[in-house]
Protein backbone atom coordinates (compact mmCIF):
# COMPACT_ATOMS: atom_id res chain seq x y z
CA UNK A 1 0.00 0.00 0.00
CA UNK A 2 3.01 2.53 0.71
CA UNK A 3 6.11 2.36 3.10
CA UNK A 4 4.05 1.83 6.02
CA UNK A 5 2.02 -0.95 4.63
CA UNK A 6 1.86 -3.25 7.48
CA UNK A 7 0.89 -0.40 9.85
CA UNK A 8 -0.86 2.68 8.24
CA UNK A 9 -4.09 1.11 7.13
CA UNK A 10 -4.52 3.31 4.42
CA UNK A 11 -3.29 5.48 2.06
CA UNK A 12 -2.23 8.93 2.70
CA UNK A 13 -4.16 10.36 0.01
CA UNK A 14 -7.14 8.35 2.23
CA UNK A 15 -6.63 10.33 5.22
CA UNK A 16 -6.19 13.73 3.18
CA UNK A 17 -9.68 13.60 1.62
CA UNK A 18 -10.62 12.83 5.14
CA UNK A 19 -9.16 16.17 6.20
CA UNK A 20 -10.95 17.98 3.42
CA UNK A 21 -14.40 16.87 4.32
CA UNK A 22 -13.64 18.07 8.26
CA UNK A 23 -12.16 21.33 6.69
CA UNK A 24 -15.34 22.11 4.80
CA UNK A 25 -16.86 21.00 8.24
CA UNK A 26 -15.38 23.37 10.09
CA UNK A 27 -15.41 26.46 7.63
CA UNK A 28 -19.30 25.90 7.63
CA UNK A 29 -19.24 26.19 11.21
CA UNK A 30 -17.25 29.22 11.10
CA UNK A 31 -14.11 28.02 12.83
CA UNK A 32 -10.28 27.61 11.99
CA UNK A 33 -8.95 25.06 14.34
CA UNK A 34 -10.64 22.06 15.44
CA UNK A 35 -9.43 20.56 18.34
CA UNK A 36 -10.03 16.42 18.06
CA UNK A 37 -10.14 14.73 21.36
CA UNK A 38 -11.98 11.46 20.52
CA UNK A 39 -9.31 8.78 19.68
CA UNK A 40 -11.90 7.10 17.20
CA UNK A 41 -11.85 10.44 15.23
CA UNK A 42 -7.98 10.43 15.88
CA UNK A 43 -7.40 7.14 14.51
CA UNK A 44 -9.89 8.26 11.35
CA UNK A 45 -7.73 10.88 10.44
CA UNK A 46 -4.30 10.31 11.33
CA UNK A 47 -4.37 6.32 11.53
CA UNK A 48 -2.34 6.10 15.00
CA UNK A 49 -4.68 3.45 17.48
CA UNK A 50 -3.68 4.04 21.00
CA UNK A 51 -4.92 5.99 23.62
CA UNK A 52 -2.67 5.91 26.91
CA UNK A 53 -3.54 9.83 28.23
CA UNK A 54 -4.75 12.85 27.12
CA UNK A 55 -4.32 13.04 23.46
CA UNK A 56 -5.10 15.87 20.67
CA UNK A 57 -5.26 16.44 16.86
CA UNK A 58 -4.86 20.17 16.11
CA UNK A 59 -6.39 20.68 12.48
CA UNK A 60 -6.37 24.17 11.07
CA UNK A 61 -8.16 25.34 7.46
CA UNK A 62 -4.95 24.98 5.78
CA UNK A 63 -1.68 23.47 7.23
CA UNK A 64 -1.65 19.59 7.98
CA UNK A 65 -2.42 18.56 11.26
CA UNK A 66 -0.46 18.39 14.71
CA UNK A 67 -1.08 15.38 17.00
CA UNK A 68 -0.24 15.77 20.25
CA UNK A 69 0.20 13.61 22.95
CA UNK A 70 2.63 11.55 25.77
CA UNK A 71 6.46 12.05 24.75
CA UNK A 72 6.62 8.31 25.49
CA UNK A 73 4.21 7.54 22.51
CA UNK A 74 4.76 10.49 20.43
CA UNK A 75 8.36 9.15 19.65
CA UNK A 76 6.97 6.21 18.27
CA UNK A 77 3.52 7.72 16.46
CA UNK A 78 5.35 8.29 12.79
CA UNK A 79 6.23 4.31 13.16
CA UNK A 80 3.37 3.06 14.24
CA UNK A 81 0.03 4.10 12.24
CA UNK A 82 0.05 7.78 12.04
CA UNK A 83 0.92 8.99 8.87
CA UNK A 84 2.32 12.46 9.61
CA UNK A 85 5.85 13.20 9.80
CA UNK A 86 7.69 13.29 13.14
CA UNK A 87 8.11 17.13 13.15
CA UNK A 88 3.86 16.79 12.88
CA UNK A 89 3.74 14.92 16.58
CA UNK A 90 4.07 16.27 19.26
CA UNK A 91 4.98 15.19 22.72
CA UNK A 92 4.21 16.32 26.07
CA UNK A 93 6.63 16.07 28.82
CA UNK A 94 5.61 12.57 31.23
CA UNK A 95 5.60 14.62 34.24
CA UNK A 96 2.23 15.39 33.55
CA UNK A 97 1.42 11.98 33.62
CA UNK A 98 -0.11 10.74 37.25
CA UNK A 99 1.79 13.78 39.79
CA UNK A 100 0.28 15.01 42.95
CA UNK A 101 1.06 18.54 42.07
CA UNK A 102 -1.81 19.38 39.92
CA UNK A 103 -0.54 19.96 36.42
CA UNK A 104 -2.58 18.52 33.97
CA UNK A 105 -1.64 17.14 30.19
CA UNK A 106 -4.57 19.94 28.73
CA UNK A 107 -2.11 22.84 29.74
CA UNK A 108 0.26 21.41 27.05
CA UNK A 109 -2.32 20.86 24.95
CA UNK A 110 -4.14 24.21 25.10
CA UNK A 111 -0.38 26.10 25.50
CA UNK A 112 0.50 24.22 21.84
CA UNK A 113 -3.01 25.04 20.56
CA UNK A 114 -3.22 28.31 21.32
CA UNK A 115 0.84 28.79 20.12
CA UNK A 116 0.34 27.60 16.97
CA UNK A 117 -3.57 29.07 15.66
CA UNK A 118 -3.12 32.29 18.19
CA UNK A 119 -5.58 33.61 21.40
CA UNK A 120 -7.94 35.05 18.52
CA UNK A 121 -8.76 32.06 16.32
CA UNK A 122 -12.15 30.45 16.04
CA UNK A 123 -11.45 27.39 18.33
CA UNK A 124 -13.35 24.55 17.63
CA UNK A 125 -12.98 21.33 20.61
CA UNK A 126 -14.95 18.35 20.56
CA UNK A 127 -16.20 19.13 24.27
CA UNK A 128 -17.90 15.70 24.84
CA UNK A 129 -14.21 14.68 25.10
CA UNK A 130 -13.58 16.99 28.37
CA UNK A 131 -14.26 15.96 32.30
CA UNK A 132 -15.62 18.32 33.93
CA UNK A 133 -12.50 19.13 35.91
CA UNK A 134 -10.25 19.30 32.33
CA UNK A 135 -12.53 22.08 30.97
CA UNK A 136 -11.21 24.59 32.62
CA UNK A 137 -7.72 23.69 32.27
CA UNK A 138 -7.76 23.51 28.49
CA UNK A 139 -10.01 27.00 28.03
CA UNK A 140 -7.17 29.09 30.69
CA UNK A 141 -4.50 27.48 28.98
CA UNK A 142 -6.35 28.50 24.98
CA UNK A 143 -6.49 32.32 26.30
CA UNK A 144 -9.74 32.19 28.55
CA UNK A 145 -11.42 32.66 25.28
CA UNK A 146 -14.95 29.79 25.22
CA UNK A 147 -13.95 27.00 22.47
CA UNK A 148 -16.94 26.38 20.05
CA UNK A 149 -18.55 22.70 20.17
CA UNK A 150 -16.90 21.14 17.75
CA UNK A 151 -18.57 17.82 18.73
CA UNK A 152 -19.72 15.83 15.79
CA UNK A 153 -17.87 17.27 12.74
CA UNK A 154 -15.78 14.56 12.36
CA UNK A 155 -18.03 11.98 12.78
CA UNK A 156 -20.38 12.97 10.64
CA UNK A 157 -17.61 12.84 8.19
CA UNK A 158 -17.16 8.97 8.88
CA UNK A 159 -20.56 7.82 7.97
CA UNK A 160 -20.22 6.92 4.03
CA UNK A 161 -17.61 4.16 4.15
CA UNK A 162 -14.84 3.99 1.39
CA UNK A 163 -14.30 0.89 -0.38
CA UNK A 164 -11.16 -0.21 1.43
CA UNK A 165 -13.16 0.93 4.84
CA UNK A 166 -15.84 -1.83 3.54
CA UNK A 167 -13.18 -3.79 2.94
CA UNK A 168 -12.19 -4.51 6.50
CA UNK A 169 -15.75 -4.57 8.18
CA UNK A 170 -16.27 -7.16 5.65
CA UNK A 171 -12.70 -9.02 6.49
CA UNK A 172 -14.51 -8.10 10.00
CA UNK A 173 -17.46 -10.43 9.41
CA UNK A 174 -15.73 -12.97 7.85
CA UNK A 175 -13.72 -13.14 11.60
CA UNK A 176 -17.05 -12.62 13.09
CA UNK A 177 -19.19 -15.85 11.31
CA UNK A 178 -16.23 -17.94 12.01
CA UNK A 179 -16.33 -17.35 15.75
CA UNK A 180 -19.82 -17.04 16.08
CA UNK A 181 -19.98 -21.25 14.94
CA UNK A 182 -17.13 -21.63 17.39
CA UNK A 183 -19.46 -20.06 19.78
CA UNK A 184 -22.40 -21.94 18.85
CA UNK A 185 -21.18 -25.47 18.70
CA UNK A 186 -19.77 -25.48 22.25
CA UNK A 187 -22.90 -24.56 23.57
CA UNK A 188 -24.78 -27.90 25.20
CA UNK A 189 -26.67 -28.25 28.43
CA UNK A 190 -24.58 -27.88 31.19
CA UNK A 191 -21.61 -26.13 29.34
CA UNK A 192 -20.46 -22.86 31.04
CA UNK A 193 -20.97 -19.80 29.71
CA UNK A 194 -17.44 -18.47 30.19
CA UNK A 195 -16.48 -21.84 27.95
CA UNK A 196 -18.79 -20.60 24.64
CA UNK A 197 -17.39 -16.99 25.72
CA UNK A 198 -13.49 -18.43 25.59
CA UNK A 199 -14.00 -20.51 22.32
CA UNK A 200 -15.75 -16.66 20.89
CA UNK A 201 -12.79 -14.93 21.61
CA UNK A 202 -10.17 -16.92 20.70
CA UNK A 203 -11.18 -16.73 17.09
CA UNK A 204 -11.71 -12.86 17.25
CA UNK A 205 -7.81 -12.81 18.59
CA UNK A 206 -7.12 -15.31 16.05
CA UNK A 207 -8.83 -14.07 12.97
CA UNK A 208 -8.64 -16.96 9.84
CA UNK A 209 -6.19 -18.42 7.90
CA UNK A 210 -5.54 -15.13 5.70
CA UNK A 211 -7.13 -12.85 7.67
CA UNK A 212 -5.33 -11.15 11.04
CA UNK A 213 -7.67 -10.85 13.78
CA UNK A 214 -7.82 -8.25 16.58
CA UNK A 215 -9.24 -6.61 20.12
CA UNK A 216 -12.76 -5.86 19.75
CA UNK A 217 -14.38 -3.27 21.12
CA UNK A 218 -16.36 -4.88 24.17
CA UNK A 219 -16.96 -9.06 24.56
CA UNK A 220 -19.09 -11.20 23.81
CA UNK A 221 -22.51 -11.29 24.73
CA UNK A 222 -24.40 -14.39 25.94
CA UNK A 223 -28.02 -13.93 27.13
CA UNK A 224 -30.79 -15.94 28.20
CA UNK A 225 -31.77 -18.49 30.54
CA UNK A 226 -33.53 -17.95 34.36
CA UNK A 227 -31.22 -15.03 35.15
CA UNK A 228 -29.36 -13.70 32.15
CA UNK A 229 -31.95 -11.26 31.07
CA UNK A 230 -30.19 -7.86 31.17
CA UNK A 231 -29.58 -6.87 27.69
CA UNK A 232 -25.73 -5.06 28.00
CA UNK A 233 -24.03 -7.49 30.08
CA UNK A 234 -21.63 -10.00 29.05
CA UNK A 235 -21.93 -13.56 30.66
CA UNK A 236 -22.29 -14.95 33.85
CA UNK A 237 -21.05 -17.95 36.20
CA UNK A 238 -23.84 -19.78 34.48
CA UNK A 239 -24.14 -23.40 32.92
CA UNK A 240 -26.62 -23.50 29.49
CA UNK A 241 -29.93 -25.44 30.78
CA UNK A 242 -32.43 -27.06 29.12
CA UNK A 243 -35.59 -25.39 27.63
CA UNK A 244 -33.91 -22.09 27.84
CA UNK A 245 -33.32 -20.01 24.69
CA UNK A 246 -30.42 -17.70 24.56
CA UNK A 247 -28.73 -15.31 22.39
CA UNK A 248 -24.97 -15.05 21.39
CA UNK A 249 -23.96 -11.11 20.23
CA UNK A 250 -20.08 -10.42 19.12
CA UNK A 251 -18.33 -8.14 17.48
CA UNK A 252 -14.91 -8.52 15.20
CA UNK A 253 -12.32 -5.82 14.76
CA UNK A 254 -10.25 -5.46 11.37
CA UNK A 255 -8.23 -2.31 11.33
CA UNK A 256 -10.46 -1.14 14.33
CA UNK A 257 -13.65 -1.48 11.80
CA UNK A 258 -16.00 -3.17 13.55
CA UNK A 259 -18.82 -6.10 12.13
CA UNK A 260 -21.04 -7.24 15.07
CA UNK A 261 -23.55 -9.77 14.92
CA UNK A 262 -25.85 -12.11 16.66
CA UNK A 263 -27.89 -15.50 16.38
CA UNK A 264 -29.63 -17.23 18.61
CA UNK A 265 -29.97 -20.77 20.19
CA UNK A 266 -32.74 -23.02 22.07
CA UNK A 267 -31.87 -25.95 24.08
CA UNK A 268 -34.57 -28.66 23.19
CA UNK A 269 -37.64 -27.94 21.15
CA UNK A 270 -38.56 -24.53 20.96
CA UNK A 271 -41.95 -23.11 22.10
CA UNK A 272 -44.57 -21.79 20.45
CA UNK A 273 -44.30 -18.35 21.63
CA UNK A 274 -40.66 -18.34 20.88
CA UNK A 275 -41.29 -20.12 16.85
CA UNK A 276 -43.39 -16.99 16.38
CA UNK A 277 -41.58 -14.41 18.01
CA UNK A 278 -38.49 -15.65 15.64
CA UNK A 279 -40.99 -15.68 12.56
CA UNK A 280 -41.99 -12.33 13.38
CA UNK A 281 -38.52 -10.94 13.98
CA UNK A 282 -37.55 -12.38 10.71
CA UNK A 283 -40.25 -10.98 8.85
CA UNK A 284 -39.25 -7.18 10.40
CA UNK A 285 -35.64 -8.10 10.13
CA UNK A 286 -36.01 -8.57 5.86
CA UNK A 287 -38.79 -5.77 6.05
CA UNK A 288 -36.11 -3.24 7.26
CA UNK A 289 -33.01 -4.55 5.70
CA UNK A 290 -35.19 -4.02 2.18
CA UNK A 291 -35.98 -1.20 3.22
CA UNK A 292 -32.30 0.59 3.79
CA UNK A 293 -32.03 1.87 0.47
CA UNK A 294 -30.48 5.62 -0.41
CA UNK A 295 -33.28 8.47 0.14
CA UNK A 296 -34.32 6.40 2.78
CA UNK A 297 -34.58 7.60 6.51
CA UNK A 298 -33.59 5.47 9.77
CA UNK A 299 -37.33 6.61 10.69
CA UNK A 300 -38.38 4.57 7.47
CA UNK A 301 -35.98 1.48 8.36
CA UNK A 302 -37.67 1.59 11.97
CA UNK A 303 -41.39 1.64 11.05
CA UNK A 304 -41.40 -1.01 8.60
CA UNK A 305 -40.31 -3.08 10.96
CA UNK A 306 -42.73 -2.28 13.73
CA UNK A 307 -44.88 -2.79 11.05
CA UNK A 308 -44.00 -6.50 9.61
CA UNK A 309 -43.74 -7.70 13.37
CA UNK A 310 -47.29 -6.19 14.44
CA UNK A 311 -49.22 -9.19 12.32
CA UNK A 312 -47.28 -11.59 14.89
CA UNK A 313 -48.63 -9.23 17.97
CA UNK A 314 -45.41 -8.14 18.41
CA UNK A 315 -44.34 -4.84 19.32
CA UNK A 316 -40.82 -2.79 19.22
CA UNK A 317 -39.53 0.51 20.91
CA UNK A 318 -36.71 1.82 21.01
CA UNK A 319 -33.57 1.75 17.92
CA UNK A 320 -33.45 -0.97 15.73
CA UNK A 321 -29.85 -0.58 15.35
CA UNK A 322 -27.37 2.00 14.62
CA UNK A 323 -24.78 3.25 12.27
CA UNK A 324 -21.29 1.54 12.98
CA UNK A 325 -17.73 1.14 11.69
CA UNK A 326 -15.01 2.59 13.95
CA UNK A 327 -15.57 1.41 16.88
CA UNK A 328 -19.10 -0.35 17.20
CA UNK A 329 -21.51 2.89 17.63
CA UNK A 330 -20.02 5.52 14.89
CA UNK A 331 -23.81 7.69 14.30
CA UNK A 332 -27.20 7.69 14.27
CA UNK A 333 -29.80 5.41 15.46
CA UNK A 334 -32.19 3.31 13.32
CA UNK A 335 -35.37 4.59 15.00
CA UNK A 336 -38.51 6.37 14.47
CA UNK A 337 -37.34 9.44 15.61
CA UNK A 338 -34.45 9.97 13.73
CA UNK A 339 -34.82 11.76 10.39
CA UNK A 340 -31.08 11.02 8.94
CA UNK A 341 -31.54 10.70 5.35
CA UNK A 342 -29.15 7.34 4.17
CA UNK A 343 -26.64 7.53 1.60
CA UNK A 344 -25.17 4.47 -0.23
CA UNK A 345 -22.44 2.34 1.58
CA UNK A 346 -23.16 3.90 5.07
CA UNK A 347 -22.98 0.74 7.21
CA UNK A 348 -25.43 -0.19 10.57
CA UNK A 349 -25.45 -2.90 12.88
CA UNK A 350 -29.32 -3.91 12.17
CA UNK A 351 -30.91 -5.45 15.71
CA UNK A 352 -34.22 -7.24 15.58
CA UNK A 353 -34.22 -7.70 19.10
CA UNK A 354 -37.80 -8.13 20.92
CA UNK A 355 -37.36 -8.18 25.14
CA UNK A 356 -40.75 -8.99 26.04
CA UNK A 357 -41.53 -10.52 30.22
CA UNK A 358 -39.27 -13.55 30.42
CA UNK A 359 -38.05 -13.92 27.14
CA UNK A 360 -35.34 -12.30 25.38
CA UNK A 361 -34.39 -12.05 21.73
CA UNK A 362 -31.80 -10.78 19.41
CA UNK A 363 -30.50 -11.73 15.91
CA UNK A 364 -28.20 -9.09 14.24
CA UNK A 365 -26.06 -8.12 11.45
CA UNK A 366 -23.93 -5.51 9.90
CA UNK A 367 -25.46 -4.19 6.94
CA UNK A 368 -24.21 -1.97 3.87
CA UNK A 369 -26.53 0.64 2.59
CA UNK A 370 -27.33 -0.27 -1.14
CA UNK A 371 -29.34 0.73 -4.15
CA UNK A 372 -30.94 -2.69 -3.84
CA UNK A 373 -31.83 -2.55 -0.34
CA UNK A 374 -29.53 -3.69 2.31
CA UNK A 375 -26.58 -6.23 2.23
CA UNK A 376 -25.26 -8.33 4.65
CA UNK A 377 -21.81 -8.62 5.48
CA UNK A 378 -22.29 -11.77 7.61
CA UNK A 379 -23.35 -15.32 6.25
CA UNK A 380 -24.15 -17.31 9.26
CA UNK A 381 -27.90 -18.48 8.71
CA UNK A 382 -30.54 -16.88 10.60
CA UNK A 383 -32.22 -19.91 11.76
CA UNK A 384 -33.43 -20.70 15.07
CA UNK A 385 -30.89 -23.10 15.73
CA UNK A 386 -32.54 -25.76 18.16
CA UNK A 387 -29.66 -27.84 20.04
CA UNK A 388 -30.39 -31.32 21.47
CA UNK A 389 -31.16 -31.42 24.61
Amino acid sequence: MNGKNNVQAFETSEFRSRLDQVRASMSKAGMDALVIISPSNQYYLLGYDSASGPQAALVTLDDDPYFVLRKMDADAAAEAGCWLPQDRVIGYAESYVGGSGGASPWEAIGRFVKDKVGASARIGVELSGLGLSDYPKLVSALGGQEPRDGDGLVSACRLVKSERELLYMTEAAAIADRAMSAGMDKIAVGARHCEVAGAIMSVLCKGTEIIPGGPPSWPPYIRGGEFAKAPHQAWMDDVFAAGQQYYLLCTASRRRYEAPMGRIVHLGPSTPRRKNQHEGAMAGFHAAIDAMRPGATCADVARAYQAAIRPYGLTKKGRMGYSTGIDTVDGPSLADNNDTELVANMTFHFESNIFEPGETYLLSDTVRVTEGGGKLMSTVPHTLVERPA
